[in-house]
């Protein structure tokens, strides 16, 4: 586990921090603001948020936080939090030809390295995270954008998955759209 600190008042430099190489969790303080812009530059880490109030819970989980913890926090609580995290925080997936490495964030294709914007990419994740699974626009958006950046009436959503189709080749059958589903 690689520990980042930085003084929350300079959001510059955590978010260079942030930006040099994905990390599977985050712990933030609730002095730092914009919760949901570390959510979207890291929508596959873990994201707990430390020291908020009872009745800032709901809002810190709305906003993208996995789990809260209240003050005073005991470190116990933490690390086992962390843990818990840890535990469902799959980074690695393998679907038929292709390979997907979230922390790395490198996608292989049929043995070739597939080079994908981070929109895109995030897409790929969320949607090899669940093979089979049928996942709705809104948790698409939810997932691969912060919840203002993507409106429906946009159609960003389909147009990254037109491109990604695209780049998956003789593959795209692999991304099935489930019309009234998602």
């Amino acid at each position: 586990m690689e520990i980042i600190t930085a003084d929350p008042t300079l959001r510059a430099q955590i978010e260079q921090a942030l930006a040099e190489r994905p990390h599977d969790q985050l712990i933030v303080t609730t002095r730092i603001d914009g919760l949901a812009a570390v959510r979207a530059a890291h929508p596959r880490a873990g994201v707990i948020v430390v020291g908020v109030r009872r009745e800032q819970v709901a809002n810190a989980l709305d906003a993208g936080a996995d789990a809260v913890l209240c003050g005073p926090m005991r470190a116990a609580e933490l690390r086992a939090r962390v843990r818990a995290l840890e535990r469902h925080t799959e980074t690695r997936w393998t679907v038929g030809p292709l390979e997907l490495d979230a922390r790395g964030r490198v996608a292989v294709l049929d043995g070739a390295k597939l080079i994908l914007p981070r929109r895109e990419f995030a897409l790929l994740c969320c949607l090899a995270s669940a093979p089979g699974r049928v996942f709705t626009k809104s948790e698409l958006r939810r997932t691969c954008w912060n919840a203002g950046a993507c409106s429906p009436a946009s159609r960003t959503l389909e147009r990254h998955a037109a491109r990604l189709r695209r780049r998956l080749g003789t593959h795209a059958s692999m991304l099935v759209t489930g019309w009234g589903i998602g």
